[in-house]
């Protein structure tokens, strides 16, 4: 069953566009990505050639953008000014379904082409 009340959280602590947070020897980097939610946010490992999406980019996709704070036009400016600016050999780990890569999403977004093997 939902919570028949509100939830309220607070954060401890924020991150923002560019930011950097330290985890052992890995260095993550903040991408902020609004569109499925309004503070949607991607997380980019240089170090290990991978990003974690969440629920911004999928094989073959995006993020619902039907939500509160959702919005089709900025999760799209995103991927495509933002996410597809990474090396094409970036292994993309979305929040769920199957792992992909920069560069087989790229014709999606920068060529308006739909996944042949999807």
């Amino acid at each position: 069953m939902i919570a028949k009340e509100d939830i309220i959280l607070e954060a401890d602590s924020r991150v923002e566009e560019g930011d950097a947070l330290h985890l052992g020897n890995l260095e993550l980097q903040v991408i902020h990505t609004p569109g499925h939610t309004q503070g949607g946010s991607c997380i980019y490992i240089p170090k290990e050639n991978m990003l974690i999406s969440g629920d911004t980019l999928f094989k073959g996709t995006w993020g619902r953008t039907d939500l509160p704070t959702g919005s089709f036009e900025a999760i799209i400016d995103c991927i495509t000014n933002k996410l597809m600016k990474l090396p094409g050999e970036t292994i993309v780990y979305p929040g769920h379904g199957e792992i992909t890569k920069i560069k087989e999403e790229a014709p999606i977004y920068l060529e308006l082409k739909p996944r042949e093997d999807f």
